[in-house]
């Protein structure tokens, strides 16, 4: 009788620590977290503003290179969409394929690729179609999304015509003293939305000063532009290339959740120049749904 009485003493606390694990796990689902890579301790997640106004921001990418010839004439005209729309506009250069690698020695032993740059080259196909071209918001994927400079203008006014599904915010903190950035990214969702989701965060610089090959007088001097500055140039990722998960197809989104990462800024790196890019899209057709940018340094 005793035995019996062990027995089903055993089963009854085994079958409520199964039952404790089992709703431990739907608990923790992954929209929850506040980040793979969070350090509550080095990088307090901050209170977030209320929004009163969304706004739809787009992300232009363009790829480039240093020995790239037509290239200074489309960062030009990418930089005259950026004094159109503003904030509304994010821009991204990405330096990649063949006309961004580095030469052994002479004027262009600056390398400005990056892991995440060179997979979403490779990817998507761009260095193999030529420089200069970009995405705005990897529209079209796979068959159209490829954009030339003429195209971009229509392009990123076509995606401002959209509603946001999606809005972002984001909350820089960094010490100098350590080079550490903690960066703080809200997804709020406006409306429910059945896709799988990701979140990509990356490091930009501008500012750069290195020669540039170029063929358009109106650009600068040519055949070279000795001191041309480079901007808004991808550095780093700060998740990993493909980004971190924020939503699933077939479960309901949270109304929001916050993503930290934590990040040291390289020595050769000018934190007043850098800024930091986020971007939400459908991973399954790659359509970036929201974007913003803000400074390493904030006020």
């Amino acid at each position: 009788m005793k035995n019996i009485f062990k027995t089903l003493l055993l089963t009854g606390i085994l079958l409520s620590g199964l039952s404790l694990f089992h709703s431990c796990d739907k608990i923790d689902e992954p929209f929850t977290k506040k980040g793979e890579s969070q350090d509550t301790t080095a990088c307090p997640v901050p209170e977030f503003p209320a929004v009163t106004t969304l706004k739809k921001r787009v992300l232009l990418e363009d790829y480039t290179g240093h020995t790239c010839v037509n290239c200074p004439k489309a960062a030009i005209l990418a930089h005259n969409l950026k004094e159109t729309h503003g904030d509304k506009l994010v821009l991204l250069a990405v330096h990649a394929g063949y006309f961004a690698e580095p030469t052994a020695g002479g004027l262009f032993t600056t390398d400005f690729r990056s892991e995440a740059g060179n997979a979403w080259d490779t990817f998507f196909g761009i260095g193999n179609a030529g420089n200069p071209n970009g995405m705005v918001n990897r529209i079209g994927f796979p068959g159209n999304h490829i954009k030339s400079p003429a195209a971009w203008s229509g392009a990123v006014s076509d995606a401002l015509a959209t509603d946001p599904l999606i809005d972002l915010q984001m909350i820089n903190e960094y010490d100098d003293t350590e080079r550490k950035l903690c960066s703080h990214i809200k997804v709020r969702f406006i409306s429910s939305i059945d896709k799988n989701l990701k979140l990509i965060v990356v490091l930009t610089e501008s500012g750069i000063v290195a020669p540039q090959k170029n063929n358009d007088p109106a650009s600068g001097t040519t055949p070279l532009i000795e001191n041309y500055e480079h901007n808004h140039v991808l550095r780093t990722a700060l998740t990993t290339t493909w980004g971190s998960t924020v939503g699933f197809k077939g479960s309901a989104n949270p109304e929001s959740l916050v993503k930290t990462y934590k990040h040291i800024l390289n020595q050769n790196y000018k934190a007043e120049n850098c800024t930091v890019v986020a971007f939400v899209y459908d991973d399954d057709t790659k359509e970036v749904l929201q974007a913003i940018e803000a400074d390493v340094i904030q006020p």
